[in-house]
This record gives structure tokens, C-alpha cells and sequence, in this order.
């Protein structure tokens, strides 16, 4: 019995190995060529050279298919081992070679360098558009505007953009050397955090080799992989009741994106539950610190402020129900224009209103509630999170949730916003790109993407992850 179970855990981790091996050539093929094509004044699409079928289309998407598929199968049926950190690496390493090696497939990489590069320059990217200054990665750069990207993550943007003088190239690799690390700090935190669970090696492993997180967090380096290291550590705070360090992570979190915002008030809450009066006004006061701090060196106006709540994208749809919705209606040609965008509108609208009510009716249960443990609070963060970008997110990309993982990884007694979680993260490996047209790709990659974390969300209560 052990011997057949070994001989098939060897099998899946070949072919989720070789699975890797066809994605990372297929991806860097057509990264490369898109790169010098574009400095030679060639095309500078976000995702495929082509909206239809194309062979390098098949290949990176059934190899990331097939590696999501082996990666499921192990998950489920993975023996729980004790194991240290250095063997879970050992094991990791050649997916984690595999997804540095990989040239990134998303723009957003340029951006960041870009940004970095105006830093440099002395240039404040809060107060001046992405097309005010030229840099080595100009031609690559789409969206003309200013910064939605905190701080925080301006400091690894610029400390890239040194390399720019030598190589665009060595720009993106020194990031995507910080994204591998961090990744796998993260990965360490979580191994730490889980110290009496006896799942502990599984978890982390599952973690460090998760598809998702290998391929947006270090293959197209999204800094996503910084807001997951700030949102571990915000957990591992509440759990160890370390309250004002957990109110730091938040801020860290929000200088480095917009999201960690939202689980503020639930700490505070928490916070006057609990009567930690000192924590809170503590928290209080560092806040002010570092709004004051902010303010005076990289925010110092409300346009700047306002430059982190990305306008760039309010208005449009992608990988979501409303996005869904306004393909729907493309195919209704009895409606007119102002009729389809008063509808597209008024869902959007609603579904704001529906999550801040939810989220209204969650802070008054959590401080009302005789159960306010840390363990409710850390389940709050993934509730609230998981249902904002499943319902009132227009413009999802599928690396939006994978800061759902980290919850997941560590949180307490929830299979329910485990197996949801998870399955929302990966249900995106069906269709890579497309996610924001108008054709029926993306009507399939919006619909692949929401449904099936939607029925498990509604129907999966009774369902558990191991």
C-alpha cells in the first residue's frame, strides 16, 4: 500500500514537473519575443498576440491545466508528514526555479519599473501621470496614470529600477529575485505560525507550490506576494495578541496596496470587544504617526491619496458577474446603449451597497458577538475579503484573490472558507488571458472563474478540505 501510494505521488510531482517545464518555455518564448518586438516598435498586447487560437495559447494554457489538475490530486491525497522547512524547500526548489526562470506574461512588471525608474528621478509617481517621463520601459507602459501602488512597494519598485541603465531585463529578474523571496519567507512564517497543527508540513508545502502563487505572485511578479507577507504577519499578531504590531502590519499592508484597509475597522472592533484600551490607543496614535509621515513625504495632497484607489479602472469590467452581465446584455441588440450601461450601473451600484452591508452587519456581530476570539477575528478578515472580490469587484484579475491564500493557510477550524478560498484561486487555470473582452472566451473565462467558488460559497458549508 505505501508503495504504490509513493510510486504515485512520484508520478504526479513528474508530471506536475514537466507540466512547469512546457509553461516556463512556452511563457518565457513569448515574453522574450514580445519584449523585443515591442522595443522595435512591434505591438504591446497585456496577455496573447492573438484573441483567437494559437498553438503557444495552447500550450500555456493546457500546461498550467495540467499542473493545476496534479496539484489538486496531491492536495487530496497528500499524507500529512513531519517534515523540517529545508526538506519542504528541497521539494519546492525546482517549481520555484521553474516560475523565476519563466519571463512574465503580464505588463504590470514595466509598470512597476517604470514608477520606479520616475522615483529615481525624483519624480513623484502620486502627483505625476505614467506618461509625464521616459524611461528604458516606456514602450511597454499602457496604463497612463499615476500611481496606484503604495510606498512601500515604491521602494522595491526603485530599488529594481537601478538595473534599468544595464537592462530592462536585469530590472525584471532583480523583482522577480525579491518576489522568490518573499514567497518563500512567506511560506517560512506560515511553517512557523502553524507550530501545533498537525498539518503543518502539508499546509505550508501546499502553499509554496500553489499554481496560483507561482505564477502571479513570482512568474509575472505581482506585488501581491508583498500584501500576502504583511497580511501573515497581521495573522500570526492577532494570534500571538501582539495588537498594535497587527495595526503596523495593516498600515504596511496598505502602503503597499489599497486592500488591508478594509480589515481596520474589524480590528478596532475587536480592539473595544476586548477593552485592550492601551492597544487602542496606542494603534490610535501610530496611525496618525504614519498618516502625518505619509502625507509630508509621498501623499501631499488628496489627488495624491485618491491616485491609490486606482480611477484608472472605475468604469470598467473584467473576470467577474459584472463583467458577465455586460457581455449579457452585448447580446441583447432590442436595448439600447443607455439602457445596457443604466443596468450595468445600477448592478454595480447595488452590489457595493450589498457588500458594505454585509460588511456592516459582520463588524456589529463580531463586537456583539460572546465568541470575539482571535480566531473569529482572523475568519472575519477572510469572509469579508473573499466576498468583496467575488461580488463587488468589477475589475477582477486572478491574482486578486490569491491574498485569500494566507487566510486560508492559517486559518483556525474553517474548512468552509478553505475549500472556497482555494477553489476560487484556481478556477481562473481553466483560461489564462482574455479575462476582459467582449467575446465568448472571456464570457467562459468570467463564468469559470465565479461560478464554481459561488456554489461552494452557497452550497458547500458541509464540505471539509482534509
Amino acid at each position: 500500500m505505501l508503495k504504490n501510494y509513493l510510486k504515485n505521488q512520484k508520478i504526479l510531482y513528474a508530471v506536475a514537473l514537466a507540466a512547469s517545464l512546457i509553461f516556463c518555455i512556452a511563457i518565457t518564448s513569448i515574453g522574450i519575443t514580445k519584449f523585443y518586438s515591442v522595443l522595435q516598435g512591434g505591438e504591446n498586447y497585456n496577455d496573447f498576440p492573438t484573441s483567437g487560437f494559437s498553438v503557444i495559447r495552447l500550450l500555456i494554457n493546457g500546461s498550467y491545466l495540467i499542473a493545476t489538475v496534479t496539484y489538486i490530486i496531491w492536495l487530496f491525497n497528500k499524507k500529512n508528514t513531519s517534515s523540517t522547512f529545508t526538506d519542504i524547500c528541497k521539494y519546492a526548489i525546482p517549481f520555484l526555479a521553474l516560475a523565476f526562470i519563466a519571463y512574465p506574461l503580464s505588463n504590470d512588471i514595466y509598470m512597476y519599473l517604470h514608477y520606479g525608474a520616475m522615483s529615481l528621478h525624483k519624480i513623484n509617481p502620486y502627483l505625476n501621470k505614467s506618461d509625464s517621463f521616459v524611461s528604458a520601459v516606456s514602450p511597454f507602459v499602457n496604463w497612463l496614470q499615476t500611481s496606484t501602488y503604495g510606498p512601500v512597494s515604491l521602494f522595491f519598485f526603485t530599488l529594481s529600477a537601478l538595473a534599468l541603465p544595464i537592462s530592462p531585463l536585469l530590472g525584471v529578474y532583480i523583482f522577480k529575485i525579491i518576489c522568490l523571496l518573499v514567497h518563500a519567507l512567506n511560506a517560512y512564517l506560515i511553517w512557523r505560525f502553524l507550530t501545533n497543527s498537525e498539518q503543518r508540513s502539508l499546509i505550508t508545502t501546499a502553499y509554496l507550490l500553489n499554481p496560483i502563487l507561482l505564477n502571479e505572485q513570482i512568474t509575472n511578479a505581482h506585488i501581491d506576494v508583498l500584501l500576502a507577507n504583511t497580511l501573515i504577519v497581521l495573522i500570526g499578531c492577532i494570534y500571538y495578541q501582539r495588537y498594535v504590531f497587527a495595526v503596523l502590519a495593516i498600515w504596511v499592508g496598505f502602503l503597499v496596496k489599497t486592500l488591508p484597509v478594509i480589515w481596520m475597522p474589524l480590528v478596532f472592533a475587536f480592539l473595544c470587544k476586548q477593552r485592550r484600551w492601551k492597544d487602542l490607543a496606542a494603534s490610535v496614535l501610530l496611525s496618525l504617526l504614519i498618516i502625518a509621515a505619509v502625507t509630508y513625504t509621498f501623499l501631499p495632497t488628496v489627488s495624491a491619496w485618491s491616485s491609490l484607489s486606482n480611477p484608472g479602472v472605475s468604469g470598467a469590467t473584467a473576470r467577474s458577474f459584472h463583467h458577465s452581465l455586460n457581455i449579457f446584455l452585448n447580446f441583447l441588440p432590442a436595448l439600447t446603449v443607455e439602457t445596457k450601461n443604466s443596468l450595468a450601473s445600477f448592478i454595480k451600484y447595488f452590489s457595493y451597497l450589498s457588500w458594505i452591508v454585509y460588511y456592516g452587519v459582520t463588524l456589529i456581530k463580531s463586537y456583539l458577538s460572546p465568541n470575539d476570539s482571535e480566531i473569529n477575528l482572523v475568519s472575519d478578515i477572510g469572509w469579508t475579503t473573499l466576498t468583496l472580490f467575488l461580488f463587488a469587484t468589477p475589475w477582477l484579475m486572478p491574482w486578486y484573490p490569491s491574498i485569500l491564500l494566507p487566510i486560508a493557510a492559517l486559518s483556525i477550524n474553517a474548512p468552509h472558507f478553505v475549500l472556497t478560498s482555494l477553489t476560487f484561486c484556481l478556477s481562473p487555470s481553466i483560461l489564462l488571458g482574455g479575462g476582459a473582452g467582449k467575446n465568448l472566451i472571456s464570457l467562459v473565462t468570467s463564468f469559470v472563474t465565479i461560478v464554481p467558488p459561488t456554489a461552494l460559497l452557497i452550497f458547500g458549508r458541509k464540505k471539509t478540505m482534509f
